[in-house]
């Protein structure tokens, strides 16, 4: 279990979008709590005291931001942070709910990397930018005119984490070869920036984490893209769930 990770309680009376948004957080490595009405919002807040929760601004039985506004007359639960979403029609009802305590609003359907950086910058001390999909492909690095083969379990926009039980050393530059779905490989220049040593007592997987650098922009956003695609991939509003 990880002590660290974050719990967000998302209250929607659409279950089909909650299924969706829960999958989707469940993948990104947050502890998921899903309400459907107003009056479980406040049961499940006074339990299980969450670190944010994502309301939808449609919900059955009670206004959303009036619930939002009962629960933050409490003292002990006025600090929790809540999210509003809806659709693009509802963007004037989103503006007034910030009015009301909201610390935020985001529109659906749900933007993965916008989702990920709302929720990182109201949750954490340092706030991540881009998601991490957890995927397994080939990876050749060059380091000093030696090429070894090894395979990437971990990606973002901004760098790849490498299996190894023999990590090259933090600070190196490295030219690496990503295997992945497109005409050809894609080639990045990078530098060592962490090593994960290898533990018997408590595994974690071995390896070392590369940041890229001089990233071509369109690079960049094709990754982006194929990271959303692998987090969201049989979530499409377009098909049935």
């Amino acid at each position: 279990m990880d002590l660290n990770q974050k719990t967000v309680l998302i209250a929607d009376s659409n279950q089909v979008d909650m299924l969706r948004l829960s999958l989707l957080l469940k993948r990104l490595d947050y502890s998921v709590l899903t309400v459907l009405n107003c009056s479980d919002v406040i049961k499940k807040i006074a339990v299980f005291n969450p670190d944010i929760v994502l309301m939808s601004i449609r919900m059955s039985e009670v206004d959303s931001t009036a619930c939002m506004e009962h629960i933050k007359r409490d003292a002990n639960l006025k600090a929790i942070p809540f999210v509003i979403m809806g659709e693009k029609s509802d963007a004037k009802a989103l503006e007034e709910s910030l009015k009301k305590g909201a610390t935020a609003y985001i529109f659906k359907p749900i933007n993965p990397t916008l989702l990920y950086r709302v929720i990182q910058k109201i949750t954490e001390k340092k706030p991540r930018q881009n998601l991490r999909a957890r995927i397994i492909f080939k990876v050749t690095v060059l380091c000093q005119n030696q090429k070894r083969v090894s395979f990437a379990s971990n990606l973002s926009e901004a760098g790849v984490f490498i299996r190894s039980i023999k990590p090259i050393p933090v600070g190196t530059k490295v030219s690496i070869s990503m295997d992945l779905p497109s005409t050809k490989p894609i080639e990045i220049e990078g530098v060592i920036i962490a090593i994960v040593e290898f533990n018997r007592d408590s595994f974690i997987e071995p390896g070392m984490c590369i940041r890229f650098t001089n990233i071509d922009n369109n690079i960049q956003l094709g990754l982006r893209k194929f990271i959303e695609e692998q987090l969201t991939y049989d979530l499409d509003p377009n098909l049935d769930i």
